[in-house]
């Protein structure tokens, strides 16, 4: 079969890959769509990831697709001819984390992956015994290949605002007006928040995030924690939701959370870069510091919920989509925007 085979994100080849076979708890998924996420494009990590160029085991993992076939096990779980939306991480459901509910921080949950080594930027997709069992949704009719792509980012949004929740009419500040920036915007209005601010250094995307309802939008070169609380009748946000991965909006963060507010680090920042907390001011104000890791099946089935709803916008997200042999384009332009782009949909099957 054909796959795109990832050397870096300027070097991405499609080559013929052997297929891989399909056990009795396993099933083969034709891949429809699949969506370029932001973790594809840390070169760094998927570099590190592999040991060696090519064969990342989580490359392309924004899966939907139609179920071609189904071992004797897994035919319990789902029949030939099933729409699906599938994740390549699933939980043990028995580990300390799983218990406490810290289902993403099970070990097995960040250790699983699908079983063909290319991911889903191929024609086909083989789904291990275990995801079979907890990592695959029915997708309605009603909801496309494309928009099914997106409960696995928009699950680990609904994920992060479980730990920082902006319920009961909080104000809101999302930093960075990206993806996830956009997603959180939303899930922050169906979540029951007030007023709610996105800063970005694009101003094309916050012109977006103004399209998605944003109440008002800061242009990332002014001193964002000072204008939110302008415009939030001097306040501090009651939730900070940091999106952009890089130590300036740390601070910011820092900077504009108010008292008795909850910090969302829901983008890390490279594991090399070390960022200064204040811990007095933070003691002072009683601020709370909360990270969210992935998304488990029950934040997935509400992110298909939304989507399949309408309670959530995805469909107006897509802005460009590629067939196999244009993975390449498509990375470069998720990892360094243009022309208005947001969301890039690979589909295997087209020409």
């Amino acid at each position: 079969m054909k796959a795109a085979v990832y050397y870096k994100n300027s070097d991405i080849r499609v080559e013929d890959v052997d297929d891989v076979p399909v056990d009795a708890g396993e099933a083969k998924v034709k891949v429809m769509a699949c969506g370029v996420c932001g973790s594809d494009v840390m070169e760094w990590y998927r570099i590190k990831k592999a040991g060696r160029p090519g064969g990342i085991g989580a490359f392309g993992h924004e899966c939907t697709g139609v179920v071609t076939e189904a071992g004797s096990k897994a035919a319990k779980k789902v029949q030939v001819g099933d729409r699906v939306v599938v994740t390549h991480h699933v939980p043990c459901n028995t580990c300390s984390a799983c218990i406490n509910g810290h289902t993403t921080a099970c070990q097995t949950l960040q250790s699983t992956k699908f079983k063909n080594n290319y991911g889903a930027y191929a024609e086909y997709v083989v789904v291990p015994d275990i995801n079979v069992d907890r990592g695959i949704l029915k997708l309605p009719d009603s909801v496309s290949f494309d928009e099914g792509t997106f409960v696995e980012p928009l699950g680990c949004v609904v994920r992060g605002q479980q730990w920082a929740s902006p319920a009961g009419g909080k104000s809101v500040l999302v930093i960075g007006a990206g993806l996830s920036g956009l997603l959180h915007l939303q899930a922050a209005r169906v979540n029951g928040a007030g007023f709610i601010a996105v800063s970005d250094i694009n101003t094309d995307r916050l012109d977006v995030a103004k399209k998605f309802g944003a109440s008002a939008t800061i242009i990332a070169t002014e001193d964002v924690p000072n204008r939110f609380k302008e415009l939030n009748a001097g306040r501090g946000a009651d939730v900070v939701v940091m999106t952009a991965p890089v130590p300036a909006c740390v601070k910011q963060s820092l900077e504009a959370v108010g008292a008795g507010g909850t910090i969302l680090f829901f983008a890390p920042t490279n594991p090399e870069v070390n960022s200064e907390i204040n811990i007095w001011n933070l003691w002072q104000k009683e601020v709370t510091i909360t990270h969210s890791y992935a998304a488990d099946f029950r934040n997935l089935q509400t992110a298909l919920r939304w989507i399949q709803h309408g309670r959530i916008n995805v469909k107006d997200m897509v802005t460009q989509v590629f067939p196999l042999v244009r993975t390449q384009e498509g990375f470069v332009l998720t990892a360094q925007p243009k022309g208005g782009s947001l969301k890039v949909i690979i589909h295997p099957q087209d020409p």
